[in-house]
């Protein structure tokens, strides 16, 4: 399942999976994690969730049946999922921050719907809550789109977008627009905003 396109997918189904996933960390590339929901227990699940979190690139999720455990805390790490229909993630609340994420992804009463109810978060719902996409097409449509997102994007600029969304929320409006004009002065700087209007004009995929 490894690709080397535009973005780095890591299979959490095969073993070896931690150690995939922390190589895939230690580039700047966005990270897709990909699961047909036959996980086993990924070892040093804290460690690699806390290493998620402060990827700077960023953090998709693929899943096909159930994740569960430890497969399910990693996919709280990530910024949005791409679904096949009647997948599902179900949580048991260890102590990896799986109650707080789960508040920051669906708000307070939806997080506390699917702990009343078992701890499991159908597609649908994760999709209601803004969260997540359903691809009706299944696992590997949805692992196609996951990945091409980022194609044809500026590296740069994708890495300013992970840090700049986390660290803007809850800020009043004068430092969030603070911090939104620091970062598009930073895009600039970096060159890539010429070769994209230059792309537009001569009707080509930019060459960042």
């Amino acid at each position: 399942m490894t690709r080397q396109l535009a973005a780095e997918v890591v299979d959490l189904d095969a073993s070896g999976s931690g150690k995939a996933l922390l190589r895939a960390l230690g580039r700047k590339v966005p990270v897709v994690l990909a699961s047909r929901g036959n996980t086993a227990e990924i070892p040093d699940t804290w460690d690699l969730l806390r290493r998620l979190l402060a990827h700077t690139m960023p953090v998709t999720g693929v899943l096909a049946g159930t994740a569960n455990g430890s497969a399910s805390a990693l996919f709280l790490a990530c910024d949005t999922l791409m679904l096949a229909p009647r997948s599902a993630l179900r949580f048991d609340a260890r102590g990896r921050g799986e109650v707080v994420l789960l508040v920051m992804r669906l708000g307070h009463g939806a997080a506390s719907r699917v702990w009343f109810t078992g701890g499991r978060l159908s597609a649908r719902k994760a999709e209601r809550a803004g969260w997540a996409e359903v691809v009706p097409e299944g696992f590997d449509a949805a692992l196609d789109a996951a990945v091409d997102r980022f194609d044809g994007l500026s590296p740069k600029a994708l890495g300013l977008l992970r840090p700049l969304l986390y660290h803007q929320a809850g800020l009043p409006v004068g430092p969030a627009q603070a911090l939104e004009r620091a970062s598009f002065a930073l895009a600039f700087e970096t060159g890539d905003p010429a070769e994209g209007v230059a792309a537009f004009l001569e009707k080509r995929k930019p060459q960042f």
